[in-house]
């Protein structure tokens, strides 16, 4: 059986949670990462056959003719992950897992997607909740109890920043929809607030991203706030509601006053005294079924298209805030040509 390696690229506070599992999983493990302190950490809290760099091209050198033996692990700050990702490639690793955001330019989404294609790498994203069986609970619960599948997707709360936090909920929007939003129209204002660093701005303001068949998702954050956000699915005679711990609570309005008049605009209050439905997902850590799929060990779930699918969503908006006005998918290639490189993680 051939060796098994692990290669991953920072080790800051989700990069050490990955680096835990991956210590368990691969009998070599490459850690890089330019902050002393963060090598140190693993020094003292990895085991099995480590090795330690400070750059990712001395890492690479150390692998030679192994690279294609690698699966690697992008954790590093979004305006790195793309850089990583061509060095990646062009040593010969065939097996990615890239922390969100993708990438964060719509340039380098859809050159990492055209590499991706020309290499035949294997690339996956850390956008979690498309596995904690959230999609599925919704798309059921709502269909058995809510009157029809949900159309409506509302995320509100403080300082949460659409691309660190928002980039889950409208990656969970596309799969509770099935489908690729039609067009995203944004006002967004970025702040020097950012807890990993303040070389990167954590945004507030408001996205709607409109679906083909009348579906919406609308984030608003407000960075002058310190409370939580709140999401809702909205569905015919019913909400499903998402709280702080990803609780899964289902509600449904009163049904004899649905059936007496069942007009839509005869608006009800939903049921509180009791969920119609609860899912309360394994929150457990999920990189170890991505290394899976990866690596063939299960079929895929969440490969190449639907990351870059997701990823362009949420520039997008971006580009829908910069340039004042609505945008349309599939983007225009004057769009994609001219879009910034975005300071988000």
């Amino acid at each position: 059986m051939p060796e098994r390696i692990g290669l991953i690229i920072g080790v800051g506070s989700i990069g050490r949670r990955h680096a835990t599992v991956m210590a368990e999983r691969y009998e070599h493990l490459l850690v890089v990462d330019s902050n002393p302190l963060a090598l140190d950490w693993a020094k003292n809290h990895l085991r099995g056959g480590l090795k330690l760099f400070s750059a990712l091209p001395d890492a690479l050198i150390d692998l030679g003719e192994r690279s294609a033996l690698v699966t690697a692990v992008i954790a590093s700050w979004g305006p790195h992950h793309f850089e990583a990702f061509s060095h990646l490639v062009e040593s010969g690793v065939r097996r990615i897992f890239v922390e969100k955001p993708l990438a964060t330019s719509l340039q380098h989404v859809r050159a990492l997607e055209l590499m991706s294609k020309v290499h035949s790498v294997k690339v996956t994203a850390g956008l979690h909740l498309r596995y904690r069986g959230m999609s599925d609970f919704i798309q059921h619960i709502s269909i058995e109890r809510l009157g029809g599948r949900p159309t409506t997707l509302v995320v509100d709360g403080g300082a949460r920043c659409v691309a660190t936090t928002g980039s889950h909920w409208i990656d969970l929007a596309i799969a509770v929809f099935g489908s690729s939003p039609k067009s995203v129209t944004a006002s967004l204002r970025g702040a020097r607030i950012n807890p990993r660093s303040d070389t990167l701005q954590y945004w507030d303001g408001v996205a709607l991203w409109e679906f083909p068949q009348g579906q919406r998702a609308t984030i608003t954050y407000d960075n002058a706030s310190g409370v939580h956000e709140r999401a809702r699915f909205y569905a015919p005679a019913g909400v499903v509601e998402i709280d702080t711990s990803l609780t899964v609570r289902a509600f449904q309005r009163d049904p004899g006053e649905v059936a007496a008049d069942g007009r839509v605009v005869r608006v009800g209050e939903v049921q509180r005294d009791e969920p119609v439905g609860e899912l309360v997902p394994d929150l457990g850590e999920v990189l170890s079924k991505q290394l899976d799929e990866l690596e063939g060990i299960r079929a895929s779930s969440y490969g190449l298209h639907a990351v870059v699918e997701s990823a362009t969503a949420l520039l997008a908006g971006f580009e829908s805030s910069r340039l004042g006005r609505r945008l349309d998918f599939p983007l225009s290639e004057d769009v994609v040509a001219n879009s910034l490189h975005w300071e988000i993680s």
